[in-house]
């Protein structure tokens, strides 16, 4: 029962057929043969009873946060207001080489380029272009929300997606970035767990660090810490591409708000410090090698142990969840450190994070 799912409303579907039969027989109904009309319209009544009280079960599940999903989960953040992070689209910069023409043009805003045929990107202003030529750089915003767009790289060569009046060469002149998914699930149903005190501007560690959270949705984690009398010290963990000075100016002007904070309180944002680790593995499979579910493991490892604030550096978890993947035997070489250290079990900080780099080799003996 300890794993058991908490559901409002149980329902046993062959108990519910048995008393329907019982309430037939004891009003005076004659006996029920397998595919007569009777058992037929009682088989379809007992599918309407069933659907109903799944229904009226799943109804109320949506109405909590630990069951609420996709649509139902937003209302109840919107409820504790704590909207979910919505996708944002990634944006870079092109440099239109024209060559000269008789009269010019104009490029308008919106005008559509690809690099690959597949994503689009908009200008984000006209451009106008001299009858002389010239370089022009100018905006672009991926045409499609999420991480997709970020995949655009400096030089990469682009076209337009119609035919111009101009002729012109295309070419990214700054790498993509900022385009994030929508913020998941379990991710937000988190986040408005620990928003649940926003209520108040007491000052709890649970609010400042969700209002850290909520301010941009590059921020990967927020630590808040006691830093002496009056003092709060927010730490924050932030996606690689982020601008950290206009993150942590978001996330300062949010917690200063004096709707979050007592007025006693001085808050100061920092990011966190990173304690870099190496890892030099050396593993070993049965029959068969799936490179592919092992560089799963160890992209999950690094998902696990990179995107907290204050998580001890555990490489047995690597050791285990490389043995879930098919190794039969997992060796850290002497090259494996550990902020400068040999590379085992470490606590650090609650405002330090562990981040590093992983190499595997597939041993056959």
């Amino acid at each position: 029962m300890e794993n058991q799912e908490l559901h409002y409303l149980t329902y046993d579907p062959r108990a519910i057929l048995n008393d329907m039969l019982d309430a037939y027989f004891a009003a005076g109904g004659k006996g029920i043969y397998p595919g007569d009309e009777k058992e037929i319209l009682l088989q379809g009544m007992l599918q309407m009873f069933v659907q109903s009280f799944a229904g009226i079960d799943n109804a109320l599940r949506m109405g909590t946060l630990r069951y609420a999903v996709r649509d139902y989960l937003d209302v109840i953040g919107e409820n504790r207001d704590c909207a979910r992070i919505e996708a944002t689209a990634a944006k870079s910069e092109i440099t239109i080489t024209a060559a000269a023409s008789e009269e010019g043009a104009t490029i308008p805003e919106g005008t559509a380029v690809t690099s690959d045929g597949t994503l689009i990107w908009l200008t984000d202003e006209d451009v106008e272009i001299d009858p002389a030529g010239g370089n022009y750089t100018v905006g672009i915003t991926c045409a499609e929300t999420g991480e997709k767009g970020n995949g655009l790289l400096n030089g990469t060569p682009m076209q337009f997606v119609a035919a111009m009046s101009v002729s012109c060469v295309l070419a990214c002149s700054e790498s993509a970035a900022g385009g994030l998914n929508r913020e998941k699930d379990e991710a937000y149903r988190e986040r408005i767990r620990r928003h649940g005190l926003a209520e108040t501007n007491a000052g709890p560690r649970e609010l400042y660090e969700s209002i850290a959270m909520a301010a941009d949705s590059q921020i990967i984690d927020a630590k808040a810490l006691n830093g002496g009398a009056g003092i709060v010290n927010v730490y924050l963990l932030l996606d690689e591409d982020a601008v950290s000075a206009d993150i942590i100016a978001k996330v300062e002007a949010a917690l200063n708000d004096e709707t979050v904070r007592p007025l006693t309180d001085t808050v100061v944002v920092a990011e966190c410090t990173d304690l870099s680790y190496t890892i030099e593995v050396q593993y070993q499979a049965g029959t068969s090698v799936n490179e592919e579910a092992i560089a799963q493991a160890i992209a999950e490892y690094q998902e696990w142990q990179e995107n907290e604030i204050g998580k001890a550096f555990n490489p047995d978890m690597l050791k285990a969840l490389m043995y879930q993947a098919g190794a039969v035997r997992v060796i850290f070489t002497e090259n494996s450190s550990f902020d400068g250290g040999a590379c085992e079990y470490t606590a650090i900080a609650a405002n330090e994070r562990c981040s590093g780099t992983i190499s595997a080799e597939v041993i056959t003996a």
